[in-house]
């Protein structure tokens, strides 16, 4: 069961930082997890919500604010410095497009050239890089050349996942635990978030997760 971290060692540190990366190297994950958006000037950036007001001092929006912008109010990291850092440790990478956004498909178009650009030094170092979406017409845009991932909290999207992974939420497996064996019948690997205790550990082991996305990868580690 490989342990990635949940946009990095979150759970003790700024999350989607390179502080945050780098203390997950150091924990022993696996792999790492991050959210990206599209900046004002097309950049792809790391941060789960649409604003900075959660992780910044202030409140700017992402789509309409520039890389320098959103620098100048939170510590952001780039995407594509967080593809380096990870062919750069050989940790694998779950990047998570955000959706409903400005840009619409248009970040899919800037992941994949990024990924295109990285391609030959992510296939020597051998790590797998998974981009994942609640959006399934993205992940579609990402299948076409890239190997995507259908993220559901619900019953019937999950059952009916056409890709070859699936990250499912914690209380979707723990409300219909039967799901993860039906998946894995059908060759799609499950991964599971946020998994960030030991119960859920226990129970992420009893059922066969192929992987599970946590805040704190140490105690994963020590546990799986």
């Amino acid at each position: 069961m490989k342990v990635f971290a949940h946009r990095g060692s979150s759970g003790r540190n700024p999350e989607m930082t390179e502080q945050a990366y780098l203390a997950a190297i150091e924990d022993g994950a696996a792999g790492f997890e991050c959210d990206v958006r599209l900046s004002g000037d097309r950049q792809v950036v790391c941060i789960h919500d649409a604003n900075t007001k959660r992780v910044g001092t202030r409140k700017i929006r992402v789509s309409s604010s520039s890389l320098k912008e959103l620098r100048e109010v939170a510590n952001v990291i780039t995407l594509e410095e967080l593809i380096k850092i990870a062919i750069k440790s050989k940790r694998d990478l779950l990047i998570e497009t955000k959706h409903p956004v400005a840009a619409l498909g248009n970040i899919e178009v800037e992941v994949l050239k990024l990924l295109d650009k990285y391609s030959k030094q992510i296939q020597g170092s051998g790590i797998e890089i998974i981009v994942m979406s609640f959006s399934w017409f993205a992940v579609k845009r990402i299948s076409n050349k890239f190997q995507g991932c259908k993220v559901s909290k619900y019953y019937l999207p999950a059952l009916l996942t056409r890709t070859n992974v699936a990250a499912l939420g914690l209380d979707l497996v723990k409300r219909r635990p039967g799901l993860v064996a039906k998946l894995q019948a059908k060759g799609i690997r499950v991964f599971l978030w946020t998994v960030n205790k030991k119960s859920e550990l226990e129970l992420c082991k009893e059922l066969k997760i192929d992987g599970v996305i946590t805040d704190y990868p140490k105690r994963a580690v020590r546990n799986v």
